[in-house]
């Protein structure tokens, strides 16, 4: 698998990464409600895959807002007691729909998604999660498997429907052995996305397909949370999905 910077790693994304603490207390405190009843794990993965993008609405609200452009003032009128003039500032609101650079950020995200979904196929096949959190990792597969139909949509019959081989091939290892290692490793793979991700917003113009991807990795960076508790996480600070190296285009080329 890619590298993932683990928690105490370089932040530089600053705001920009997902602000993922409150989901992390939801999590330890639904660990203490639950007890030890049958339904533990279930109100576990509720608590940590609970709540929507409204941390990253005023990141995206800065980054996709209005964008400066420059209009030369008019030529009408007397310019005799002007000797240069600074243009006038105006604004020019971004594109709802994708751009042609967004639709190719878009299919590379679908690639992702759908190696995501093939890796917990593996880990699945395996059979080394007891029936409870085998249901929970079915989940955050089917999770993958339709945020891919969901980019799909957006980007329309162009969508490339494919995994992303060189991912999948260079990290299905990690997704056998013991249980906990495969949850621990499945995080890791969380953090890739939510990296990979949050680098590709940085990128977006239009406004559907920003607000697409900020609600994917979101709930992305909850995964990875919850996985890390199944790996056998048991303070806030191990349950706080780290930071992982994001995923380039140029390095994971959509076939």
């Amino acid at each position: 698998m890619p590298p993932a910077v683990k928690a105490g790693g370089d932040t530089s994304k600053g705001t920009g990464f997902v602000e993922i603490k409150q989901a992390a207390h939801s999590t330890t405190a639904a660990q203490s409600e639950a007890g030890t009843a049958p339904f533990a794990r279930r109100r576990l993965v509720a608590a940590g895959l609970s709540g929507a993008a409204l941390s990253l609405l005023p990141w995206l609200s800065d980054r996709a807002g209005a964008q400066p452009s420059t209009v030369p003032p008019s030529t009408g009128g007397d310019t005799t007691t002007t000797a240069s003039t600074e243009p006038a500032t105006t604004t020019t609101a971004p594109p709802k729909r994708p751009t042609t650079a967004d639709i190719a950020l878009l299919a590379f995200a679908q690639t992702i998604e759908l190696a995501a979904r093939d890796l917990y196929d593996v880990a699945l096949a395996a059979k080394v999660f007891d029936d409870a959190t085998a249901g929970d990792i079915t989940a955050i597969r089917e999770a993958h498997e339709a945020y891919a139909q969901s980019l799909s949509g957006l980007i329309g019959r162009n969508a490339p429907g494919v995994r992303s081989d060189k991912l999948f091939n260079a990290s299905k290892g990690d997704f056998a052995g013991t249980a906990a290692t495969v949850a621990g490793n499945a995080a890791d793979l969380e953090n890739i996305a939510v990296a990979t991700h949050l680098d590709i917003l940085d990128q977006l113009v239009g406004i559907d397909a920003a607000a697409l991807i900020a609600s994917i990795l979101v709930v992305e960076a909850r995964h990875a949370t919850v996985l890390h508790t199944f790996a056998g996480a048991s303070s806030l600070a191990q349950q706080l999905a780290s930071q992982g190296t994001a995923l380039s285009p140029s390095d994971y080329p959509v076939k």
